[in-house]
């Protein structure tokens, strides 16, 4: 199924990698000629040491006054001359088989815009960026709609995507018509949200039976509940 996209589908694999005894100059010119804000440092093994960031190489044009602990981690990145000093440690990584959701949170949580992506065997895979991300939301319309009816109707809920009627507008997905069960709708709604390039999902939905009231075990009674449909805006 591509409905739940992993980071290892949208990384970039072509990695500036730093060596910890990299000198301040020499990391500078890297980031500069591979046009990139960061990069990850990492050992002997391919393992992820850190990352050194142009914020980081800037550290070096601050005053840092005070004796506590963040001045001092200040003064001792702005006096670093080679990468395992400059370097931001431990570095916020993602695993290659995580779902692209997981990256946003983090960079979102740590205010990072890079993070680097690891294999199994915790060697660098690779590097996704905010910018990955942000590509999934250029999908056409027309290749979300065909997701939603064949992935998320067809296969994942057994719903016959002719007894709905789906239609995508700059990303916002509508979905109108009549399931079987109240329960299907949060459930749908949920499986709609993580498909690639949708922004919003607007779901005016009725069901055939309310079983918001049924206990396990306890027989369903069949027809319409007018009263208890739901409509969503």
């Amino acid at each position: 199924m591509k409905r739940i996209r992993r980071i290892r589908s949208v990384m970039t694999t072509d990695v500036a990698r730093i060596a910890s005894g990299t000198s301040f100059k020499a990391v500078a010119a890297l980031l500069e000629e591979r046009g990139v804000g960061g990069a990850p440092v990492v050992d002997k093994d391919g393992r992820v040491l850190g990352v050194v960031s142009r914020g980081d190489l800037l550290e070096r044009n601050v005053e840092h006054h005070g004796i506590g602990p963040k001045a001092r981690h200040g003064r001792h990145k702005a006096e670093a001359l080679f990468a395992a000093d400059l370097m931001t440690t431990p570095a916020i990584t993602v695993s290659a088989d995580d779902d692209v959701l997981r990256a946003a949170q983090l960079m979102e949580s740590h205010r990072v815009h890079r993070l680097p992506v690891l294999e199994s065997d915790g060697t660098l895979a690779g590097i996704v960026s905010r910018a990955d991300l942000v590509r999934a939301y250029l999908r056409p319309d027309n290749e979300i709609r065909e997701e939603v009816r064949d992935e998320v109707l067809r296969q994942e809920m057994c719903v016959d995507p002719s007894t709905l009627y789906v239609s995508v507008h700059d990303g916002v997905v509508s979905l109108d018509g009549t399931v079987e069960r109240y329960s299907m709708i949060p459930v749908l709604k949920a499986l709609v949200g993580r498909v690639d390039g949708v922004v919003e999902v607007k779901a005016r939905l009725r069901a055939e039976l309310d079983d918001r009231d049924i206990r396990p075990g306890e027989p369903a009674q069949g027809g319409l509940f007018p009263d208890r449909s739901i409509h969503r805006p």
